[in-house]
């Protein structure tokens, strides 16, 4: 069977009719999954499982008392914090947030259990019980104790005064995370904004774990319900103006919904939620799906211009087309698939989603695109972008007649550009996964400056005995610690049952400043804590600090933000520490969500990379068996390579820091710009078979193949863009960054790719010369 007659059968068989019914049901069956789709807002979805680091986090929070919080900064316009009507605003704000869902305790300076000795008893009591006690005096008792108070300053206040703060530890039962998350945070939103009318004098800052989950599932939700609209705005509009037909752009428009819906579905089916990470798969996959829409329709116009009618037409641009389109199609899925490698499942559910839409495009493309586009009416008017593009013939002139320079000029500068993609640094900040749009990020950089932020380590210390954490020499070690980490300059302050311990100590013999150390022994300082414990007020029990049977206590080094690899090596420092310094039978585990984000973020990175490194192999040795030649295969490497690591170079003189998002962008980029060189050399092969020159089957690729690359591009790039407008920083920066690598890509593959083809590749591969001399004899 011919060629001809082959695609005439299949664009008007009952065969044709039956595969396009099949694929229709399976797209359908696939769409019903979107009802098990939803948006995850659980930092835990940046880990596995079965993650060892996450679990060591599961752990401490089920020997303590978990530190999901909400932490809210408060700062009078003017002046400290020590007035009648900020002391009054603390006060009530803290009464508020006990109503917030599932607030398990509410920390603030007015609800402080301040203790004291009354002969051989503790008195302990709230700095401020009840508001008719807030006068001068107590304003004044209020000020002295919190400037002496070291579980106080720079947890709750700070030591010049003009800041204080107001934690809020939440324990949800997890039954629907998203939900009570939500729930959560929309109370802070309502009582924070209620607080900023009535107190207009006064600025409002909030963080904390459970703000940050809700940014994620905002951020989400955000580039989810704004930027697929504008991308299928986008895609009418381009494709309309392009192609000169609104027909032509619905065609499009259809194939990528259904390819979408069904990707999306078929995620619901197999358990995918979208996160923010992973909600950038819609863009990415209407950017690509367009980009090859494009290449067949573009062609199809292109015939129409030339008086063929509308179904030689059709006929001619898959008979011309198809083999690149599935091969583009396929590399592509390759290069999204290779961000399994991902250790970070929202970045593997970005890629799967991806290239499960690809593969219904590639389906859709062959079975409803054709009958689509044989059913309407195309214009076969020239539009101002075809007239342009249409011009490339003088491009093709002047690359033939200076490819030498090209080669020996451009290739040698290019490969110098991209070797400075290895001084980027791998790095990644948990603060800036979003962007300064976001008001997460605005105030927890603010609060910052004058609190810890997001960013600490627990340092969990067990005795293995029970009550044994009143041992002396166990205590004595904790102190050394206590007193070396507030010697590190990442460290804030510090958090322990220590200080509580000693002050007790001091209590019970008369206030007397000689005795704030650690007691004598250990029944004493057993006795003293469980005095202390049973008169502690509700809310504000020792379970965030010590075990239940008082075989460990939790020290936590509150710290700067910082970056991954300044989060590491303050681990690895303090590990060394302990290890050096360690006592017998002490034994110890750290662990914060902060610490988990800078492994998982650094390992991703490396994970990403040898994944975009197994994609370029695969993709090379694909096109190796497509066109038959070993030698093509690595030919290809030097137009993808070269472009993706130019990238990064650029990107080096920029930022100079790879995240964890960024790392993907190689793999990614690698199966996306393929696409354009897998058309070119295929055409240009194909001149070579048909008996013309070099120099002839470069112009005869250009005039029919070159503007579809270039249109495909620059809608890849534009869609791409679109996303660089997403608030999560790390999508932003992969649509930035890819969009570089396409439009280098796209040099490439005008300049370069058509030198190197001339310099290296003048005859068929010897396999391929050989089949077109048997097909020859036959004739």
């Amino acid at each position: 069977m011919s060629k001809d007659t082959l695609w005439r059968d299949i664009l008007t068989s009952k065969t044709a009719s039956w595969m396009l019914f099949i694929c229709l049901v399976i797209t359908g069956i696939s769409i019903v999954g979107l009802k098990d789709m939803g948006l995850a807002s659980d930092y835990k979805i940046f880990f596995d499982e079965q993650d060892t680091d996450l679990l060591a986090l599961e752990q401490m929070d089920a020997t303590y008392t978990a530190t999901d919080n909400v932490f809210i900064m408060i700062k009078p316009k003017q002046g400290q914090i020590y007035n009648i009507e900020t002391i009054s605003l603390i006060y009530q704000l803290t009464d508020k947030l006990w109503q917030i869902p599932f607030s398990s305790r509410v920390d603030s300076l007015t609800n402080f259990p301040f203790s004291w000795a009354t002969g051989d008893d503790i008195e302990i009591e709230e700095l401020l019980y009840e508001p008719e006690q807030l006068d001068l005096a107590r304003l004044n008792f209020i000020k002295q104790a919190a400037e002496g108070e070291r579980d106080l300053l720079g947890s709750l206040v700070t030591r010049d005064g003009l800041y204080t703060a107001i934690n809020v530890t939440t324990l949800m039962p997890g039954d629907n995370h998203k939900a009570e998350i939500l729930a959560i945070t929309q109370a802070v939103e309502m009582y924070v904004a209620e607080f900023e009318k009535v107190y207009p004098d006064h600025s409002f800052y909030v963080t904390g774990l459970v703000t940050m989950n809700g940014a994620f599932f905002k951020a989400a939700k955000k580039d989810f319900t704004t930027l697929i609209p504008l991308m299928i705005v986008f895609v009418l509009v381009a494709a309309g103006v392009i192609l000169g037909s609104a027909q032509a752009a619905l065609s499009i428009l259809m194939v990528l919904v259904l390819s979408l819906m069904a990707a999306l579905g078929l995620a619901g089916w197999l358990g995918i939620n979208l996160s923010a990470p992973s909600v950038s798969a819609p863009i990415i996959m209407f950017t690509v799906i367009v980009a090859s829409s494009i290449h067949i329709i573009s062609y199809v116009k292109r015939q129409l211009i030339l008086g063929v009618s509308q179904f030689d037409a059709v006929l001619s641009s898959y008979q011309h087309n198809a083999k690149p389109i599935i091969v583009s199609h396929l590399t592509t899925v390759i290069g999204f698939l290779a961000m399994n490698t991902s250790d970070s499942p929202p970045f593997r559910d970005l890629g799967n989603i991806v290239a499960f839409g690809v593969l219904f495009s590639l389906l859709l493309s062959f079975t409803l695109l054709p009958r689509l586009l044989l059913s309407m009416r195309i214009s076969a008017k020239q539009t101002m972008v075809t007239h342009i593009f249409q011009r490339m013939n003088g491009l093709a002139a002047v690359v033939i007649q200076y490819r030498n320079p090209i080669l020996f000029i451009f290739l040698p500068a290019s490969i110098l550009f991209a070797s400075l993609s290895f001084l980027n640094e791998t790095d990644d900040d948990l603060i800036k996964y979003f962007n300064e749009s976001v008001p997460f990020r605005v105030q927890a950089e603010e609060i910052d400056q004058h609190f810890s932020g997001l960013y600490n380590i627990g340092y969990s210390l067990s005795s293995n005995k029970e009550n044994g954490i009143f041992s002396p020499s166990y205590l004595q070690f904790i102190e050394q610690f206590d007193t070396w980490l507030l010697q590190q300059k990442e460290v804030v302050i510090t958090d322990s049952p220590l200080h509580r311990i000693k002050q007790l100590n001091r209590l019970m013999h008369g206030d007397d400043s000689q005795y704030y150390r650690i007691p004598e022994t250990a029944r004493i300082a057993a006795q003293h804590f469980l005095l202390y414990e049973m008169s502690l007020p509700f809310g504000k029990d020792v379970g965030n600090q010590v075990s239940f049977d008082k075989s460990s206590l939790k020290l936590t080094a509150r710290l700067k933000n910082m970056t991954s690899v300044e989060m590491l090596a303050f681990e690895t420092r303090v590990s060394a520490w302990l290890q050096l310094n360690n006592v017998q039978g002490l034994t110890f585990e750290h662990s914060s969500p902060s610490l988990i984000f800078s492994h998982v973020g650094q390992s991703n990175i490396y994970s990403l990379l040898q994944g975009a490194l197994v994609a370029f192999l695969v993709i090379s040795l694909a096109l190796a068996a497509v066109f038959r030649s070993f030698y093509i295969g690595i030919l290809t490497l030097i137009p993808n390579l070269i472009p993706v690591g130019a990238a990064f170079g650029f990107w080096y003189c920029v930022q100079g820091h790879i995240s964890m998002g960024l790392a993907g962008v190689s793999a990614m980029a690698i199966g996306i710009i393929v696409d354009d060189t897998v058309h070119f050399l295929y055409q240009y092969i194909e001149g070579l078979k048909r008996g013309l020159t070099p120099e002839q089957s470069v112009t005869v690729t250009f005039e029919h193949t070159m503007s579809a690359i270039v249109i495909s591009s620059i809608l890849l790039v534009v869609g791409f863009m679109l996303l660089s407008s997403s608030s999560f920083e790390k999508n932003a920066q992969m649509g930035l960054l890819t969009s570089g690598t396409i439009v280098l890509a796209l040099l490439f593959d005008l300049i370069v790719l058509p030198a190197i083809v001339l310099k290296f590749m003048r005859k068929l591969p010897h396999r391929q010369a050989q089949t077109q001399l048997t097909l020859e004899q036959a004739k």
